[in-house]
């Protein structure tokens, strides 16, 4: 495993990599490079409700798709750019990222493993780490009023 700021560098590599590579209908970003401020607080916000609440508890409140208010933010595109993230990590062994290509595969797997304490703390963090780089290669971009 490489040492922690070349796996913090992959990681936001990734991130950036997922960001532009994404299904537009399940990304944040926008024409222009562009991301949404509102995206800004509920990403930073993200791996703390990971570690204060626990993997499923964070994953299905973010899960839940937002209603039609403008004032609410959509966080299942969130999750998206995580699970691709996690799933193109090719440092994870393979059988931790396996079938987690989407929000719903995340859900499943966290749900899964949740009994199982060594896979769990190994998603949970691969999902802390993942949103914290995610975090920090969204503040590059220009974040525009929602």
């Amino acid at each position: 495993m490489p040492n922690n700021s070349q796996r913090k560098n992959y990681l936001m590599y990734l991130a950036d990599r997922a960001l532009h590579h994404m299904d537009p209908s399940k990304t944040i970003l926008r024409a222009g490079g562009q991301i949404a401020d509102s995206y800004n607080g509920q990403i930073a916000s993200f791996a703390v409700a990971v570690s204060q609440s626990g993997l499923c508890p964070a994953l299905s409140s973010y899960y839940k798709e937002s209603n039609n208010d403008t004032r609410t933010v959509n966080r299942q595109p969130i999750l998206e750019i995580i699970s691709r993230m996690i799933h193109t990590d090719t440092q994870m062994p393979a059988e931790l990222r396996d079938n987690i290509e989407n929000a719903s595969n995340l859900m499943r797997k966290a749900v899964f493993w949740a009994n199982d304490k060594c896979r769990s703390r190994i998603l949970r963090q691969e999902v802390i780490d993942c949103a914290i780089a995610l975090k920090q290669v969204v503040r590059t971009y220009k974040l525009v009023e929602s």
